[in-house]
């Protein structure tokens, strides 16, 4: 299994990030390899929906809900795309002066064999790609 954390401050309101962040529609304008998003209803505690993403050629359908969502304060969502499943757990905090700081907890695990041999190969590429969607978060929503 991968577990690691993720801190970020974005300059903006911590209702208007969460407004954002919590729409399943935005994933694509700041997640690398995103082609679409297909969701089903509402956002909220229970809500569905799959992401579709392209890498290395290949094209992977994660299936996502979410099973805690307390508006403007924290975000729970599980995953599951083949044999890997995730698990994010992202909280909102205000950070003064307009600021908001995001935490997010990421679990994921690869699944079968590849995953327990692939877990040391791919952690430090998936953290890393992490990071570096992070900052197009943080840029897109500060310039909003």
């Amino acid at each position: 299994m991968i577990i690691f954390d993720l801190s970020l401050e974005i300059a903006a309101p911590r209702a208007d990030v969460f407004a954002w962040w919590s729409d399943p529609h935005n994933i694509p304008k700041w997640q690398s390899g995103v082609v679409r998003v297909d969701f089903e209803g509402e956002a909220g505690k229970g809500a569905r929906y799959t992401v579709v993403r392209k890498a290395l050629g290949m094209t992977q359908e994660m299936r996502t809900t979410i099973i805690d969502f307390v508006d403007g304060e924290r975000l729970v969502e599980k995953a599951r795309g083949g044999p890997a499943t995730n698990s994010i757990t992202t909280t909102f905090t205000d950070a003064g002066g307009g600021r908001t700081r995001m935490d997010s907890h990421v679990e994921i695990d690869l699944g079968g064999v590849l995953g327990r041999l692939g877990d040391k190969l791919a952690a430090g590429k998936l953290k890393s790609q992490a990071k570096s969607d992070q900052q197009r978060l943080k840029k897109v929503l500060e310039s909003l």
